[in-house]
């Protein structure tokens, strides 16, 4: 029973340091020994059967233990900060356990361990996926770009690592796709596939990229102006990608590194 009682402590606190580094953006550290040492000594108070108020002072003295153990801080905001997550992180899997053992009975440890380590990796994969369009919305702004008489505006995002460069004009590639590339000259997929559309094109030409398949070619044009963040770039050079990079990076426009 004992056994049991250890195991339990054990995953729920590391799971819950494992959630609290999530929410902190922190890697932490010894992990195994926090948990093990801080499941140890839920064992040992759970033994001595304190009081309610005995309870209340042995948990929060073993999530400072729990909180020194695995994180770094040197002021005490950031201790408050990281208590607040482990507070939270609690509060989740706590509320789990009492939602499975109250609404349906669920009181077998193996299946609320279960439970709440599945809990843990939806938390894990949702925080993820949020921070990944938080960085990448740091990064996008809208765009106009103008051709002859017909122009628009759209959201693009500005690619630390596109270094495309347009041999021909010795100028910077910015890519778009056919979303864009259509509004601005009403070209279909039909004339685009014949090659029809070239002479209606100022200064079309094909080039040569590398990408992870191997090596391929894109058309690349010159327009008007592009207008970004305060800025007029005459005669730009676009690059149409076929590729729906729209559903990666959330635009329609993605600028060369030399904009930044």
């Amino acid at each position: 029973m004992v056994e049991f009682v250890l195991i339990e402590n054990f995953f729920i606190n590391l799971i819950v340091l494992k959630t609290s580094a999530l929410l902190l953006k922190e890697k932490g550290k010894f992990y195994l020994l926090s948990a093990f040492f801080c499941g140890c000594l839920a064992v040992a108070i759970n033994t001595l059967k304190p009081s309610n108020l005995g309870q209340f002072v042995s948990n929060v003295g073993m999530a400072v233990i729990a909180i020194c153990i695995t994180f770094k801080f040197k002021t005490l905001k950031k201790f408050c900060v990281i208590c607040g997550c482990y507070i939270l992180s609690n509060l989740l899997y706590g509320g789990v356990c009492f939602f499975l053992n109250g609404f349906f009975g669920i009181g077998n440890t193996l299946v609320v361990l279960l439970c709440v380590v599945a809990i843990y990796f939806v938390v894990k994969i949702v925080f993820k996926r949020f921070s990944k369009k938080r960085a990448i919305d740091n990064f996008c702004f809208d765009v106009e770009i103008t051709s002859g008489s017909h122009s628009g505006k759209w959201r693009a995002f500005l690619d630390s690592g596109n270094f495309l460069n347009d041999p021909v004009t010795d100028t910077p590639v910015h890519l778009v796709n056919f979303k864009v590339f259509s509004k601005l000259f009403e070209i279909d997929e039909k004339k685009l596939l014949d090659g029809r559309h070239l002479q209606n094109l100022k200064c079309a030409h094909y080039i040569n990229i590398n990408t992870l398949s191997g090596r391929d070619k894109i058309l690349v044009f010159q327009v008007d102006k592009i207008v970004a963040k305060g800025q007029t770039f005459e005669n730009a050079t676009l690059g149409l990608c076929l590729k729906h990079f729209d559903y990666a990076f959330n635009a329609d426009v993605i600028l060369n590194n030399s904009f930044a």
